[in-house]
Order: structure tokens, then sequence, then C-alpha cells
């Protein structure tokens, strides 16, 4: 037992293994409700069609390509800690695997299967996380075929300007919970009701406001 601690935390080993130790610790809090599964999460807007100019000393360099290299790997289809998982642990296996067997134990020998290996996983990736790309874009098809916006929804987890929270919304006899977010200086909590007032992103993410009828 050990050697197998001392193999994982060598240097060698020493970058797959802390991003995947970030990535257990991010899954254990969220799963013991210590913070939101959004914390951390990135919203990363991909434009698979979009040209992204910049301008240096009058010259136009053409960026688009980053864009279609994020759309090929699936980050921004689904949310970044997910994406980041299926990158991480095949990266670690990998990892530890080739070093074992090359004898490396220093961190800049590390470097020679780390980089090869991070290339891999890219590519892992992209296929072990296409069950959950379709499955967001089923959930976004069928959030963009109910009309939300200008309905009143009853807030079941708090929310505020920088962070996410739920609502649910009464539509047509079934229930549906969105995520939630508050306009600069206004936050709302459970129990609350509120007014969607216009989507944020791709991703379902609904800006809203505090409501109250009048009777």
């Amino acid at each position: 037992m050990s050697d197998f601690i001392h193999l994982i935390f060598n240097g060698a080993n020493a970058v797959p293994t802390a991003l995947l130790l970030f990535v257990v610790l991010y899954w254990i809090i969220v799963i013991f409700g210590f913070i939101g599964s959004d914390f951390l999460d990135i919203d990363i807007d991909v434009d698979a069609d979009g040209d992204a100019d910049l301008d240096l000393d009058g010259e136009g360099v053409e960026v688009s390509w980053i864009n279609n290299v994020l759309q090929f790997f699936n980050l921004g289809k689904i949310p970044l800690m997910i994406w980041l998982t299926f990158v991480a642990l095949p990266l670690w296996v990998m990892a530890i695997n080739f070093n074992a067997l090359l004898g490396f134990s220093g961190f800049f020998a590390g470097l020679i299967v780390f980089f090869p290996a991070a290339f891999v996983s890219l590519f892992l990736a992209k296929f072990l996380t296409w069950p959950f790309v379709k499955m967001f874009e089923k959930l976004d098809a069928d959030t963009k075929a109910k009309e939300i916006i200008g309905r009143v929804g009853t807030v079941t987890s708090s929310a505020t300007a920088s962070s996410r929270g739920m609502a649910e919304i009464n539509y047509d006899g079934s229930f549906l919970r969105m995520m939630i977010r508050c306009s600069e200086n206004q936050s709302v909590k459970k129990g609350d009701q509120v007014l969607f007032i216009r989507k944020l992103n791709d991703r379902g993410v609904y800006l809203v406001e505090p409501y109250t009828s009048i009777d």
C-alpha cells in the first residue's frame, strides 16, 4: 500500500493525481450539499459557426479555430466539471501506468508522459461524454419547446446575481424546474414568487425578478 501511495504522489504523477483529487473532492462536496453543482462551473459559449477576430497592430487574426476545437471536444456542450472528470480519470490511469513502466519518478520526466496522455484523454473524453451531450441537448430542446418567459414560478433553491438557484413552474399541469439567476443587487429565497424575464444562455439558465401579485 505504501508503495502505491508513493507511486501516485511522486513527482512524475503529481499533476495528474492533483487533478484527479480536485475532481473527486469537488463531487464529494457537491454530493453532500456543501456547494451547488454549478460551483466552479464556468459558462463557455461555443459558437461553431461564429468567427472571432482580434486586431493586433492593424492585422486581423482569425481565432474561430478555437471555437471549432472546443466544439470538437464537447467543451461548452456540457458542464465544465463533468467534462473535466472524463479527462482527469483516463489521464491519471495512463500517467500512473506508463510512468511506472518507464521508471519515471521525477517531475520533468513525468511531463514526457503527461502531455501525450493528456492529448489522448481529450479524445477519450469526447467519446465518453457523448451520452451527456445528447442528454443536455434533449433538455434544451424540451425547454425551448415550452414558453417560459413571462411565467411566474416558485423558488425551490435560493439565487442571487452571482449564484444560480432553482425555480418551479406549473406548466399545463406538469411541474418544471428551471435554473435561475437574479439581476444585480437582487436575490430570492426558497418559497418566493419570481417572474421569468429572459434566457441567459444555452444551458437553460433564466433571469428572474421577485414577483408580487396584485389582488
